[in-house]
């Protein structure tokens, strides 16, 4: 009885605590703030209710064991969220719908973090809160698991680098890099290479340089991440580092394969397509109520940010370095990622690491036209 008085007051300063950071920080109208939440919270709940044995509750059980021993590869991958939630569990005495409540509010801040950058890069406020309600990022990312956290992470990353904030910005990307590997790798190597062109001396290009190979041979040889970049061959190709990351990426590609979701790969637009919306040939064949829903709801999500975007009239000087960043992060991370993943339910949840970046780059590139034409 007490634990539940506990878990109740909780939430009630979960909930109080939120509503604050918006009066003080993030300032929006009170009511579509309070009508944004609310509606995250709801497909929230949707969401458990439609999936009761997905990977959110696999998380909440496997954390039921607890920790016998707390050890490196704890803070690693969905260990590192089995740790975080058995930490709000055994020494916050949190029960598991509390727990759900915590990651929901994570990834609501990470929407909120998404929509006030795009404020900051010039998007008017009123164009701005259109994006509160987009169901795809709130129903994905709504549950406990990586994806909470990994979009709450790029969001505050992004805030930061934005304000110039460079060192503070890449303790986010640390974090995302921490839960999953491959997607801070793309962040990282973009971020060097950003570096490396609009730094103008030539000993600070030398130690980004350095820097960059020091950080990538360390992903690819450290065992807790080399998992995610290649798959282990005998001794005779071990020095052929592009054989083992080759066969991982086939490994990748033959296990989403046989899904129910899966789709024919073709070209690199094609792939970036199906990725960033959906496969073109879901529409003339049979899917199931779900699929077709989500398909409808993507194209509207597409017809609503397209809109407020062209629509968009404030105009504000912008740091091309965030223009060279923002178009070498979505430019890699097209050539890699929807290159390999053809699973529509994987996509559909992933995408939303990359999408927001895509959105931030549109509008940019929008005001930048506007002003040349000005000109």
């Amino acid at each position: 009885m007490l634990n539940i008085v506990y878990n109740y007051l909780f939430i009630f300063f979960l909930i109080y605590a939120t509503f604050q950071t918006n009066k003080y920080f993030f300032k929006f109208n009170n009511l579509i703030f309070s009508s944004s939440l609310f509606f995250h919270l709801f497909l929230s709940v949707i969401y458990i209710y439609l999936f009761p044995k997905g990977d959110w509750d696999t998380y909440i059980w496997l954390s039921s064991f607890g920790i016998e021993e707390l050890t490196v590869h704890h803070f690693f991958s969905s260990h590192l969220i089995k740790t975080f939630i058995v930490f709000l569990q055994k020494f916050l005495f949190l029960n598991q719908y509390t727990v759900i409540l915590i990651f929901s509010l994570v990834s609501f801040f990470g929407i909120v973090i998404f929509v006030k950058n795009l404020i900051k890069l010039g998007l008017e406020k009123n164009f701005a809160y259109f994006l509160l309600f987009i169901p795809g990022i709130h129903f994905w990312t709504g549950v406990p698991g990586k994806d909470a956290i990994v979009l709450f992470s790029l969001s505050c990353f992004f805030y930061l680098y934005i304000d110039k904030k460079f060192y503070y910005s890449l303790l986010f990307i640390i974090i995302v890099t921490l839960i999953r590997p491959h997607i801070g790798a793309v962040f990282l190597l973009s971020i060097a290479i950003t570096e490396f062109i609009v730094i103008k001396q030539l000993y600070k290009k030398l130690i980004v340089f350095l820097i960059a190979c020091v950080t990538i041979y360390g992903l690819l040889h450290y065992p807790r991440t080399s998992g995610f970049f290649m798959l282990r061959v005998d001794s005779e190709a071990a020095d052929n580092i592009i054989f083992p990351m080759l066969k991982y990426l086939n490994a990748l590609v033959f296990k989403y394969s046989l899904a129910n979701s899966s789709y024919e790969g073709g070209n690199i637009v094609s792939n970036v397509f199906s990725y960033i919306l959906f496969p073109i040939d879901f529409i003339y064949k049979s899917n199931s109520a779900f699929i077709s829903f989500s398909i409808l709801a993507e194209t509207l999500t597409f017809i609503v940010i397209s809109s407020v975007i062209l629509r968009n009239k404030n105009i504000v000087n912008v740091d091309k370095k965030l223009i060279y960043f923002l178009s070498i992060i979505v430019l890699i991370y097209c050539l890699i990622l929807p290159q390999v993943f053809f699973n529509y339910g994987l996509n559909i949840r992933q995408k939303w690491m990359i999408l927001p970046f895509l959105i931030y780059l549109s509008l940019l590139i929008k005001n930048l036209f506007v002003k040349i034409n000005r000109i």
